[in-house]
């Protein structure tokens, strides 16, 4: 079943990469949400499944092509080698991205909830260097694994393996931060209107 399965996605992912690589990643973003949501916060039936469909909207329609061309930019930059020095020269550039590709997430999520803009602005200063850290932890040596030792076309695949875990860790980190700015927030408008009172 699996390997019929893999023969499949490897058929469909010849004749049409940039579809295939939008279901792959938008599947790992939606287990990765329910993950999140059932066994790191524990919400059993308050399940919020509108977040996890921002999810998936969010690694299908923003996360998925951010991959795809990233791939395919350092590899026409350095070439398809898949020597240690050449992985070594791909890890740099593409770590160079991570803080935007991460702000960017934050900022989509967002946006699909009507956040105001400085209170996402907020939240990017304050939570996405920590997002940015712990993703260089965990995307240094699968990087490292994936272009030294995996072809170009299932990188997606094999990303989003791992990316399961990552997204996991991401959408758990964004929307209780984002919880957490909001509340913030909220007490800032009750100190001004108290104040105005004053």
């Amino acid at each position: 079943m699996v390997k019929i399965m893999l023969r499949w996605y490897s058929q469909n992912l010849t004749k049409h990469q940039f579809a295939m690589n939008m279901v792959t990643t938008g599947t790992v973003f939606f287990v990765g949400d329910i993950l999140s949501q059932q066994v790191v916060e524990k919400k059993r039936e308050d399940h919020d499944i509108k977040r996890t469909c921002r999810s998936v909207t969010v690694g299908s329609f923003y996360s998925t092509p951010i991959i795809v061309y990233l791939y395919n930019f350092v590899d026409k930059l350095f070439g398809p080698s898949q020597t240690r020095l050449n992985a070594i020269k791909k890890i740099g550039v593409l770590s160079l991205f991570s803080p935007l590709t991460n702000a960017g997430y934050v900022f989509c999520n967002n946006a699909l909830q009507l956040k105001p803009f400085n209170e996402t602005a907020r939240q990017i200063i304050t939570d996405v260097p920590r997002i940015v850290l712990t993703g260089y932890s965990i995307w240094f040596p699968t990087h490292f694994v994936l272009l030294t030792a995996v072809p170009l076309r299932h990188r997606v695949l094999f990303s989003n393996l791992v990316g399961v875990m990552w997204t996991c860790y991401l959408t758990h980190a964004s929307n209780s931060a984002s919880s957490s700015a909001s509340r913030g927030s909220g007490v800032e408008r009750r100190g001004e209107e108290e104040e105005e009172k004053l």
